[in-house]
């Protein structure tokens, strides 16, 4: 399995380039890659940087499995860490570093999660997961089938925006009263009876986004590596992260234009070219920022 099969890095040369190009590191800093995925990215930066260390990140023990692999090569200067990024300065802490020179992050689901993880796609019939981390117990289907209806509303506004969030809630809940919802199959086609079909594949993305960053505590993860992250950079040190919809980019603009300890480096996001998203459709959505320690 490659790391394309596995996960194919978005914008990798764009942020790779702000990551590198900074005064810090003079070929031998201290990175972290906060979403190991298919080691595209840590690849990338050992590769260029010829003694330099990666701190590499990921929730899901089949990406570190899988990435042991195909950077054995590198030996010890890949630092594999199995956790949330969410606690980037105790695993910056406890590899033995206190500062690092860059910090890169792709918040894209990877190609291996939508094909053959539990409940991440709405196109594949499989139990209602959505677990990251295996390790931890509240799952997709636990949502669905304890929060109240007003729970579930804030979810599908607030994490999906969903016009229609409030239906969807009141649907569900009447249909776990006869029989709970158990897989992602039972959950399209209630959605299906309720949406006009050129709505359908929107819709259903948009609530099975919702469901994962609730799942997962996505963007409260994701504020506080922005600013612990941003703690842990050295003078010159660049954070650099790619995402995919509008919350997580509202996330990322706003932490690092509001740091006063960071220097923006894109005043627009950098999104992927014609010839990028005709290779891998998932990268249409993409934006890249990045902000430099001052």
């Amino acid at each position: 399995m490659d790391e394309v099969f596995y996960h194919r890095p978005v914008l990798l040369n764009e942020a790779s380039a702000y990551l590198l190009e900074n005064n810090s590191s003079k070929g031998y800093g201290v990175y972290v890659d906060c979403t190991l995925g298919g080691g595209g990215y840590t690849k990338k930066i050992i590769e260029s940087q010829p003694e330099a260390k990666v701190i590499a990140i990921d929730r899901d023990v089949y990406a570190i499995e899988h990435c042991r692999k195909v950077l054995a090569e590198f030996g010890s200067r890949v630092i594999f860490v199995q956790n949330n990024f969410g606690s980037i300065k105790q695993i910056i802490h406890d590899a033995g570093f206190e500062k690092v020179n860059g910090i890169v992050m792709d918040l894209g689901l990877s190609t291996y999660q939508l094909n053959y993880e539990d409940g991440f796609s709405y196109q594949k019939d499989t139990m209602l997961d959505m677990r990251a981390d295996k390790s931890q117990k509240l799952t997709a289907k636990d949502v669905l089938n304890r929060y109240d209806e007003k729970q579930l509303t804030k979810i599908f506004y607030d994490y999906g925006e969903l016009k229609y969030g409030r239906q969807f809630a009141k649907e569900i809940v009447h249909l776990r009263n006869k029989k709970k919802l158990e897989t992602t199959f039972e959950l399209v086609e209630l959605i299906r009876e309720k949406v006009p079909p050129r709505y359908l594949n929107s819709d259903l993305s948009k609530l099975f986004q919702a469901l994962r960053i609730e799942v997962n505590s996505e963007l409260s993860n994701l504020e506080k590596v922005l600013d612990d992250g941003a703690e842990c950079l050295e003078e010159g040190g660049v954070i650099a992260a790619v995402s995919y919809h509008s919350l997580e980019d509202r996330i990322v603009k706003n932490k690092l234009r509001s740091n006063e300890k960071l220097k923006v480096l894109t005043k627009k996001p950098v999104e992927p070219g014609e010839e990028e998203v005709a290779g891998n459709i998932r990268a249409r959505s993409a934006k890249l920022r990045a902000a430099q320690r001052i």
